[in-house]
């Protein structure tokens, strides 16, 4: 991956982690300045200074210069004042990750910082975050996927370098589309800033639904990340059903009824008031939620192509779904 390219020098934060999961080993190379929040290491009765580049629900991982041993038990206090204990996972080099004796509620953690700052400064910090997004440039739509995101901006895995200082517009599901600008690109990841910011209000809320749904979401077998490329007919023939739906756009939500779906398009009928072009979002049994864009319009019925086609074993996924549910 080539070295990040823009006007401002790549900054990496302490970032915050919706996962259960001890923080894995990563790769942050290639950042130029740090910006990670002090903390303190406690084993015994020894105490000392850290880094604390990573929290999740399930560990956390810190920077310290004094020596460690695998195993080991210590406490890890943040800058709040909370006491987190656990035992060492890892170690690379300075870098130790913890794993803690009981999950912990980030949002907790996140609430208790944002009101220890002053209130004309008060931010949210960065929160690690893999969900799809539209991506609108000069050259079209792309569907994208989050790295992280916060009131600032998001970072995005993308197919294609971008130019630094082009003007986009992002849309994830349940937020208004955001505008933005591309700060720095490499060839497959890119720092977006938002033009203007989120209020933090507006992200906790948005983050605690993405994570509600997440875990009422059912158990599925996950599918492929990068599924090949399958022969479809020119015309495929649309499978007629009754499928239980649920249509996003913005902040409004609705339940429908699937007449009809293929890997590329889908149609309901609804009463509620949509133009051609508008962007949804459709919520299958197993799929949280698919962007599509409405193509046609015969009275009540509406029409969508999928701005991605659906995979066909993920469709078979759907029905199947959609079968036990009914029986």
């Amino acid at each position: 991956m080539g070295r990040p390219i823009g006007k401002e020098r790549l900054r990496v934060e302490t970032i915050y982690s919706l996962s259960g999961d001890v923080p894995p080993v990563d790769d942050v190379a290639g950042a130029d300045t740090a910006d990670f929040w002090p903390g303190a290491l406690t084993v015994g009765s020894i105490r000392q200074v850290c880094s604390i580049r990573k929290l999740s629900a399930g560990g956390a991982i810190v920077q310290v210069d004094g020596p460690v041993i695998p195993g080991e038990r210590l406490d890890l206090e943040l800058m709040t004042g909370e006491q987190l204990g656990g035992t060492i996972a890892w170690q690379r080099g300075s870098e130790v990750a913890l794993r803690f004796d009981e999950p912990i509620d980030v949002f907790a953690v996140i609430a208790q910082d944002i009101v220890s700052q002053p209130g004309e400064r008060r931010r949210m910090p960065r929160v690690e975050l893999v969900v799809q997004a539209l991506l609108e440039t000069q050259q079209g739509t792309e569907l994208v996927t989050t790295r992280d995101i916060s009131q600032g901006g998001a970072k995005l895995d993308v197919p294609f370098q971008l130019k630094v200082e082009e003007r986009v517009l992002i849309t994830l599901d349940g937020l208004p589309p955001q505008p933005g600008v591309v700060r720095w690109s490499t060839d497959h990841v890119a720092g977006i800033a938002f033009l203007p910011e989120l209020r933090w209000q507006e992200l906790m809320v948005w983050l605690k639904e993405r994570r509600r749904r997440k875990r009422e979401a059912p158990l599925a077998a996950p599918e492929p990340a990068a599924p090949p490329p399958v022969p479809e007919p020119e015309q495929e023939e649309g499978i007629q059903l009754n499928l239980p739906a649920r249509v996003r756009e913005g902040t409004r939500r609705w339940s429908i009824d699937v007449n009809s779906i293929t890997t590329r398009t889908v149609s309901f009928d609804s009463f509620a008031a949509l133009g051609m072009g508008s962007l949804l979002w459709i919520v299958l049994p197993g799929l949280e939620g698919w962007p599509a864009r409405i193509v046609a319009v015969n009275g009540y019925r509406f029409t969508c192509e999928f701005t991605q086609p659906l995979h066909p074993a993920v469709l078979e996924r759907v029905l199947k779904l959609a079968k036990a549910g009914r029986d």
